[in-house]
């Protein structure tokens, strides 16, 4: 068993996007199969870029907040309670296009 306290975290910025913060819950090799667990912050007009992962399932669950997701060029609105499936080889791009804070739960999954 293990609990983490979200605010505990030391925040760190994406690999692809240093000032979106992230908070990584669990770490690689905690789950079998998961890459990571994180929580991620964007701020009213920041973008994590468009990027693909050759061998990777993404899952990303919108907590708060409005905003787009950009898959193979199509764009799609989302919102609180959205939850986005990301297939290997999926170009993918997060936007927080609203007026608030867009907070997102995210892992990833080896396939």
């Amino acid at each position: 068993m293990k609990i983490i306290e979200t605010e505990r975290v030391e925040p760190e910025g994406l690999s692809h996007d240093p000032n979106i913060m992230k908070r990584i819950l669990f770490h690689e090799g905690e789950l079998p199969g998961s890459v990571r667990f994180s929580h991620a912050l964007f701020k009213p007009g920041q973008r994590a870029s468009a990027h693909l992962h050759e061998d990777l399932h993404e899952i990303f669950y919108i907590l708060v907040g409005s905003g787009t997701i950009v898959i193979n060029g199509e764009r799609h609105g989302i919102k609180g309670g959205s939850c986005i499936r990301i297939d290997p080889g999926e170009e993918h791009e997060l936007i927080n296009s609203g007026q608030e804070d867009l907070a997102v739960i995210y892992f990833g999954l080896e396939g």
